[in-house]
């Protein structure tokens, strides 16, 4: 299994850019778009020198600059502030391939700096194009944000709603609405707004907070450890009720069902707790504690067999015209009967 990518320090990120000024190109993608377009803003706001800009801003949007549009806002020399600006929004990386865009790329003038973003979740690819563009830019992938500073941004953000948060609520938060501050900003003001009391509470969150599948799916998973096969079944109709297609189920189920074995083997090999966030990429306490317990419940070989299972039914639900919730159904009975508990 391969080790978790490293998450982005943003906070040495906009360090960086304080101190050492902006450079001539960023090239900035990944999941975490909130944080795309803050620090966008912030070097944004770092060219212009805090002055209104709109003479020294440019700004070309997706899914490709015309390359003539792109060397007149390179040309233009700043008028009243320290630096250019010039975004290139939510570009498609197959479409920013022209020669005459590269050039244009190669020779920005020392008073520019040019942005290019990519649409949310879309992967950065390799190849030549890349790695041109990574000796002329500074490529940035934004993830998730640890822990420690996610929880902060989310008092933050409670704060001025004029509520507070504690852990065990913050906690749980992340767990049914994941990590990604986008996704996070509607369920916040959500809350704020149902909340009575001024703090907060796990009851306030569980009654309005919007849960992602990944968490529909990981209580399943916890059901089945506790053998209780009735309560994972009425979750699997509750996704099959909604706008979630079975496959795409199904590969929740495969992504949790492998975590599930990551965590097991570390148990079971003695390799500990950060073998598992190492492996897995899990900086959330709370999650590592409820899939290290869910992972009692299962031994190393069951969850061996559900991931077979799981290649299995994907290969049934591809190849079948048949319905793809009772697929779905059998796998849940046939996984939950492999398994013995701990």
């Amino acid at each position: 299994m391969a080790r978790a990518k490293e998450k982005l320090d943003y906070t040495a990120l906009r360090q960086a850019l304080r101190t050492q000024g902006p450079e001539r190109l960023y090239l900035l993608w990944g999941v975490e778009d909130y944080l795309i377009r803050d620090f966008t803003h912030q070097v944004r706001e770092v060219c212009l020198g805090g002055r209104p800009g709109d003479f020294d801003c440019r700004r070309l949007d997706g899914p490709a600059p015309d390359p003539e549009e792109l060397e007149q806002a390179l040309a233009a020399m700043p008028f009243l502030c320290p630096r250019t600006f010039v975004e290139l929004r939510d570009m498609e990386p197959a479409k920013l391939r022209g020669e005459r865009l590269m050039a244009a790329l190669r020779d920005i003038p020392e008073w520019c700096t040019v942005v290019i973003t990519l649409p949310a979740g879309v992967e950065l690819p390799g190849g030549e194009w890349t790695d041109e563009l990574r000796k002329l830019a500074c490529v940035v992938e934004f993830t998730p944000q640890k822990q420690a500073l996610l929880y902060k941004w989310i008092a933050r953000r409670f704060s001025a709603g004029g509520k507070t948060i504690g852990r065990e609520a913050t906690d749980r938060l992340v767990f049914l609405s994941g990590d990604l501050m986008n996704r996070l900003i509607p369920e916040i003001e959500k809350i704020s707004a149902y909340a009575r009391g001024p703090e907060v509470t796990v009851e306030d969150v569980e009654a309005v907070a919007h849960h992602i599948p990944e968490a529909d799916v990981f209580r399943m998973t916890e059901y089945i450890a506790q053998g209780d096969v009735d309560s994972a079944a009425g979750i699997l109709g509750e996704l099959l009720a909604g706008d979630q297609e079975p496959i795409k189920i199904l590969g929740t189920l495969g992504w949790q069902i492998r975590r599930l074995y990551a965590a097991r083997l570390g148990r079971d090999t003695g390799r500990g707790e950060e073998y598992v966030r190492q492996v897995l990429g899990i900086r959330n306490d709370y999650i590592l504690r409820r899939l290290a317990s869910a992972a009692g419940g299962f031994t190393l070989d069951g969850l061996a067999a559900g991931v077979r299972l799981c290649a299995e039914t994907d290969w049934r639900l591809k190849t079948s015209a048949g319905d793809g919730g009772a697929l779905l159904r059998e796998f849940l009975v046939r996984f939950a009967m492999d398994n013995c508990h701990a």
